[in-house]
């Protein structure tokens, strides 16, 4: 693999973006299951 060079700021930089995605991700997933069992609670 090549070097890129990183840098602790773009480490700092990445484990923000990282941190966020996995927010997105948790939260997401959350609201699927609220809104399937919505779902499934209307048409049952």
């Amino acid at each position: 693999m090549a070097d890129h060079g990183t840098t602790g700021g773009d480490m700092k930089a990445h484990a923000a973006t990282y941190g966020r995605v996995m927010g997105m991700l948790k939260w997401g997933t959350l609201a699927c299951l609220l809104l399937a069992a919505l779902v499934v609670w209307l048409i049952a």
